[in-house]
């Protein structure tokens, strides 16, 4: 077989893999009739159902194929999507945030390991870096282009964004059936051992790898001020009074930003080595203490410090994690990694829901800057401890 052609399925796949609901989606929620706090608890709810499905879901895609698991992932999506629509109350909402985070972890891990090992199979696997990139960068090319589009539908019929997603979905299930699973040189550990086998074996090995356990210890941290930081953007551009009608093109330019930022992920990485993941965090930081200072609209243009670092941190994360994870444990132990990073989101997006109700937005982020310093020189100590880099 012709692994080589799950480069091109991979691309479609990142491009189609799409909703379109980032400029919108507090504003479809307010005109449901939630609070923001309910928002918050919704998300805090998705979490944590990331946090049960997760390591399983890995574990099934480790055993059944990523390809079958991609392609559930995506029907749940669609799913999910359309009870959103039905819904009316916080309870339904609940249940389609669980439905939502199921089929993330199906997708979770699995799109990766399966590039991932397709340049395996064919020795070339030190292009995953570049293709990564490019996917990546193709995926928010794509968002910004819905980002507009869902400005505009939004205001002719709130529920136009979420119908159109489930359609993206639909295409994406269609692209997905088109890959080849690739084989799996590792074989004696997956079809020796059980299921729940599998996932205790990932978890042995995770704590017995310093390096694995250092970066899934920045990626909780840092994941948990990428989460507050986009929930914050729609409060933010309300308070420096930016008419609603803007949001889409405004996301629009994140987006774009990401993707420019994804598409020459190389050549950051290769400039800022070995510094890249306190790059990261300080580009975070820095525009914590922007939006903070700024109470203007034009504030919201350090939100594109957000957007680079939106733009580098998969491909660096998944670079730095692939490269020590065995091939018949990847999709397991990159879903341990999610788990992890979940758990923290599910604890403290509540605190930084009710956060934002007790300050208003300035101060909130100026806070959340300060809480961040902290932790990221905890997390970058541990790593200079373990790793010395």
């Amino acid at each position: 077989m012709d692994f080589a052609k799950n480069i091109k399925v991979y691309y479609l796949y990142s491009f189609s893999d799409q909703l379109i609901l980032g400029p919108i989606i507090v504003l479809y929620f307010i005109a449901k009739g939630l609070s923001f706090t309910e928002i918050m608890v919704l998300q805090s709810i998705a979490a944590i159902s990331v946090v049960i499905f997760e390591v399983p879901t890995g574990a099934v895609a480790d055993r059944i194929g990523r390809k079958l698991s991609i392609i559930v992932g995506s029907f749940f999506w669609a799913l999910s999507l359309l009870v959103y629509i039905l819904g009316n109350n916080f309870v339904l909402f609940a249940v389609a945030e669980i439905t939502f985070s199921l089929g993330a972890t199906f997708k979770s891990g699995a799109n990766t390991a399966i590039i991932y090992d397709s340049l395996k199979f064919i020795n070339r696997v030190r292009e995953f870096q570049n293709i990564e990139g490019n996917a990546k960068s193709l995926f928010l090319v794509a968002q910004a282009i819905g980002s507009v589009i869902a400005g505009f539908v939004y205001e002719i019929n709130i529920y136009l964004p979420l119908i159109i997603s489930i359609g993206l979905m639909l295409i994406n299930i269609f692209i997905s059936l088109n890959f080849k699973e690739p084989p799996i040189r590792e074989k004696s550990s997956i079809y020796s051992t059980k299921y729940f086998d599998q996932i205790k074996e990932s978890g042995k090995y995770i704590l017995r790898n310093d390096k694995i356990k250092a970066l899934i210890l920045y990626s909780m941290i840092f994941f948990i001020f990428f989460r507050t930081g986009f929930w914050y953007f729609q409060p933010y551009m309300e308070s420096v009074d930016i008419p609603v009608r803007y949001f889409g093109i405004l996301f629009f330019i994140f987006n774009m930003t990401a993707a420019a930022t994804s598409r020459y992920v190389f050549l950051i990485m290769k400039v800022t080595k070995p510094k890249t993941l306190t790059f990261l965090s300080t580009l975070l930081i820095l525009s914590f203490i922007l939006m903070g200072m700024i109470r203007t609209w034009v504030g919201v243009f350090a939100i594109l410090l957000q957007q680079i670092a939106r733009g580098l941190y998969g491909p660096a994360m998944n670079k730095y994690l692939n490269k020590h994870i065995p091939s018949d444990k990847r999709a397991t132990i990159l879903s341990f990694e999610s788990l992890a990073k979940n758990i923290t989101v599910a604890i403290t997006l509540p605190f930084m829901g009710k956060l934002k109700d007790s300050l208003d937005i300035f101060i909130s982020h100026l806070v959340i800057a300060f809480i961040m310093v902290v932790m990221t020189y905890i997390s970058l100590s541990y790593m200079n401890k373990r790793l010395g880099v």
